[in-house]
């Protein structure tokens, strides 16, 4: 099983390869592919991102 997750500064989590995202119960909600989550806790579409932090100006530096 072969997974990357990139971090950019006020950016989505980016996920992708052969994973599988699951819900708070155990149901798969993605299996595989790329997706993008949500870091700044304000996207409508939770867990996915859908920009918001571009409109709310989120701030997360990534530091090494």
């Amino acid at each position: 099983m072969s997974v990357e997750i990139r971090i950019g500064d006020d950016d989505a989590l980016t996920v992708q390869g052969d994973f599988e995202l699951k819900d708070e119960d155990g149901n798969v909600l993605r299996e595989g592919g790329r997706v993008r989550l949500c870091r700044c806790g304000q996207s409508d579409r939770k867990p996915y991102c859908d920009n918001t932090h571009i409109k709310t100006n989120f701030e997360s530096k990534v530091r090494a």
